[in-house]
């Protein structure tokens, strides 16, 4: 094909998708739903005016690249330690478990195992594009089935190598030592290249974008940028790593230096732009289907999403031990998304599966896709739901707390910066207190100096144990929205008179605070933005003395 006929083509997707994107957006999807359908819009389906998306295929891969390294740019190895103990074997067992009961869905189908095995591995990846997009627009990146679903993400993004891996050694047919030792040649090469990657970006880039941003050349950081997150895409494919994997492991060693925030906004407009090719190009790839194959796809795509959260659910609760956490991260790992085409599409141009299982499969990922926006919104919700059915709203006996009694003790939800700051307030003030603390690393840290009590607040059963229906007040400081809703309503069940005061950490949604029964909610942005004009005039007022 011409490169220009090439080029026109790709700009009439553009087009298609950022209109498509902008619609979606305004009904509360996400943009890369938009982009799909303007493929399956255009595609050969349905215009016709853009053919086979294999022809894109060399330039929307770079998307998935820079996509990976940026998000590798957001999560620093210290903040999967952070995450804890969910990032890794929460990770591992959500896609171990998921793979082996697809995979034994389809053998008992009649499928041979290295089809049923290859179709398990793809359905076993989530988005990780829509999801963490859907935590940043509803403030949840930073709740606790945020932390975890990201975690278990990041985990699975990180197992597409050994995936691809042994659909390489199917593909060749290797058995036995055959396999074991293309396996150990590979894990070698991938060590070898790994070294590599992690010297050129601890040492060699830093200085280069430092040198880079020093010449006051705006264009050159942004150069340095492409070159690190494509040249490690391109590195990890000339040694058979996937490149988007590549690009990944080069965002999480840069993340440590202090350039990262700089490198993520120089790379994202161009990320933005490849990957909107990507999931235009995916979605010329699908047969729209009619009549009963409409059907067959709503139900598997159903099928597939409720599999998948009941395997990530009780991971997560087996970790977590919140029933509303774990419903909530299985919510959220239910779609199908961009790893799925990767490696369907590295098994289809193996030959280990049909064009037919293909397009089918990226038709089931697309409505997957489309429901996530809607059923992450609803987990909260749902959970709330399930846990006042199983509880009954009757107050139990409570111990006492403090020196007052329950009654003169204020409880405060969550032990972060916010909550000792409200802790040591009240103690100041000679006021007892007791402390309801999810984490127990942090009330371990605490109980020999403070009363605390481990715990979801969101479930009735620990309000009631608090003693939340004769305490004193409430105070909620825990930045997650949509949890400090939920323990507020179930304080309003539990304790119709006692006062709670909540945080809220972005404005628009101190009116949904104030609506599940907060007396009052602190707005950190409208307390940040008094706070700054009153230093402001002081500065101000403080140079006209001067003057």
């Amino acid at each position: 094909m011409d490169s220009w006929a090439l080029l026109a083509r790709v700009v009439i997707l553009l087009a298609v998708a950022a209109g498509l994107g902008v619609v979606l957006r305004r009904l509360g999807q996400n943009a890369i739903v938009g982009y799909l359908l303007a493929g399956v819009a255009l595609g050969p389906t349905g215009a016709g005016l853009i053919g086979s998306g294999q022809q894109l295929h060399a330039v929307s891969e770079l998307g998935v690249a820079l996509l990976l390294f940026t998000i590798g740019l957001e999560f620093s190895f210290a903040r999967l330690r952070q995450i804890g103990r969910i990032a890794t074997w929460g990770g591992l067992a959500q896609v171990t478990l998921t793979l082996a009961a697809v995979t034994a869905i389809l053998r008992a189908t009649g499928m041979g195992f290295n089809e049923s095995f290859v179709l398990a591995s793809a359905i076993a990846m989530s988005s990780t594009a829509v999801v963490l997009r859907v935590f940043t627009d509803n403030a949840e990146l930073d709740s606790r089935h945020g932390r975890a679903a990201v975690g278990m993400l990041l985990m699975q993004d990180i197992s597409v190598v050994p995936l691809l891996l042994a659909t390489d050694a199917m593909a060749e047919n290797l058995s036995g030592p055959e396999a074991v030792s293309h396996f150990a040649l590979k894990a070698l090469g991938m060590a070898a290249a790994g070294v590599v990657l992690w010297l050129l970006m601890r040492y060699l880039a830093p200085v280069l974008f430092a040198r880079a941003m020093l010449s006051k050349n705006r264009e050159l950081p942004v150069v340095v940028a492409a070159c690190a997150s494509l040249g490690a895409a391109a590195g990890a494919h000339a040694v058979g790593i996937s490149p988007a994997i590549g690009a990944f492991a080069a965002g999480m060693v840069l993340s440590e230096s202090p350039f990262a925030t700089q490198m993520k906004a120089d790379v994202t407009p161009l990320s933005a732009v490849f990957i909107a090719t990507f999931f235009a190009s995916v979605g010329t790839i699908v047969n729209v289907p009619i009549g009963r194959q409409v059907v067959y796809v709503l139900l598997a795509a159903a099928a597939v999403m409720i599999l998948k959260t009941i395997v990530a659910a009780g991971v997560a609760w087996a970790f977590q031990r919140s029933a509303r956490v774990a419903l909530a991260t299985g919510i959220a790992l239910s779609q199908v998304g961009e790893f799925t085409f990767v490696l369907a599409d590295n098994a289809s141009r193996k030959g280990m599966i049909g064009a037919a299982d293909l397009e089918f499969l990226v038709a089931l990922s697309l409505v997957t896709l489309v429901a996530t926006p809607y059923v992450m919104g609803a987990a909260p919700r749902l959970a709330d739901a399930i846990s006042r059915r199983r509880t009954p709203p009757v107050p139990q006996p409570v111990e006492q707390a403090g020196k007052g009694g329950v009654r003169d003790t204020v409880i405060v939800i969550g032990y972060g910066p916010a909550g000792q700051e409200v802790v040591d307030a009240l103690q100041r003030a000679g006021i007892p207190v007791l402390v309801v603390e999810f984490n127990p690393n942090t009330a371990a840290a605490f109980a020999s100096t403070l009363p605390m009590q481990v715990g979801d607040a969101t479930q009735l059963e620990i309000l009631e144990h608090a003693g939340a229906a004769q305490a004193r007040a409430v105070i909620v400081t825990i930045p997650d929205p949509s949890a400090s809703r939920a323990i507020i309503e179930q304080v309003r069940r539990l304790a119709p008179d006692v006062p709670v005061i909540a945080r809220g950490r972005y404005h628009q949604y101190a009116p949904m605070l104030e609506t599940a029964g907060a007396v009052s909610v602190i707005d950190e942005e409208q307390i940040v933005g008094t706070e700054m004009a009153q230093q402001v005039l002081r500065h101000l007022a403080s140079d006209d003395f001067e003057a």
